[in-house]
């Protein structure tokens, strides 16, 4: 009950659902993985398959595909109202180590917490989005 009356206070102030709700937030995740190819899993520990994968899907060059992450995919959404829904979410006390470690901003397109060291196939030129757009 908790779960939904957060849902509603965030969607009231403007915060995307998926910021307030893990469950929801790791279902969009997982379906931006199942049919997006979001990844790598580890950025820190980049698997070549992975990316040999994504450059085949894009007909590129490995390094071209590892140009385009979230932090610079136009659906990346790091404002400063943003960043603070997904604090907020995370317990809405000084959460921000975990968002700057995470690196983490919000999918406007798959609707999910995303690492800007990541990517998927619906990555987009153009981004991220910030409070300097």
């Amino acid at each position: 009950m908790r779960d939904l009356i957060n849902i509603l206070e965030a969607v009231t102030k403007g915060c995307p659902p998926a910021t307030q709700n893990i469950d929801l937030n790791l279902k969009n995740r997982q379906k931006a993985i199942d049919e997006y190819h979001y990844g790598p899993l580890n950025p820190a520990n980049p698997s070549l398959e992975y990316w040999q994968e994504l450059a085949d899907q894009w007909n590129t060059s490995v390094e071209e595909a590892q140009s385009a992450r979230c932090g610079n995919c136009a659906a990346f959404d790091v404002t400063k109202k943003t960043l603070n829904c997904i604090d907020q979410g995370i317990g809405g006390g000084d959460d921000w180590d975990i968002i700057k470690a995470g690196k983490l901003g919000y999918c406007r397109f798959l609707k999910f917490k995303c690492n800007a060291l990541r990517t998927c196939s619906g990555w987009v030129e153009g981004g991220p989005i910030s409070d300097k757009d």
